[in-house]
């Protein structure tokens, strides 16, 4: 029986692109909304990722600034997360009335 080795953790998504923009269209109010919350929950990602990359390789020891930048990172995940649970759930709803 042959054992695999594990292959090194790195930081991030490494080798996945990342979504192409798409083409400036003429949005309204709801789409700068989204792209508001997107670009807000990228950037809190990178400063989360930062943040834990400076604590693994001691250029900080300060574990509670860490920690709260991850918190924050995931409490904007979340927040797009149940935006598009409920935009899918408002969607279906609208698709079963019957006109």
């Amino acid at each position: 029986m042959a054992i695999t080795t594990i292959r090194p953790m790195t930081p991030g998504l490494a080798g996945v692109e990342p979504l192409s923009k798409p083409e400036e269209t003429s949005g309204g109010p709801f789409s700068k909304i989204v792209d508001h919350f997107l670009t807000n929950a990228s950037k809190e990602q990178a400063q989360a990722d930062q943040a834990v990359r400076d604590l693994v390789t001691g250029r900080t020891d300060n574990l509670h600034s860490v920690m709260l930048a991850v918190a924050k990172a995931d409490l904007s995940f979340r927040m797009i997360l149940e935006t598009r649970n409920r935009l899918t759930d408002a969607f279906q709803e609208i698709m079963r009335m019957q006109v």
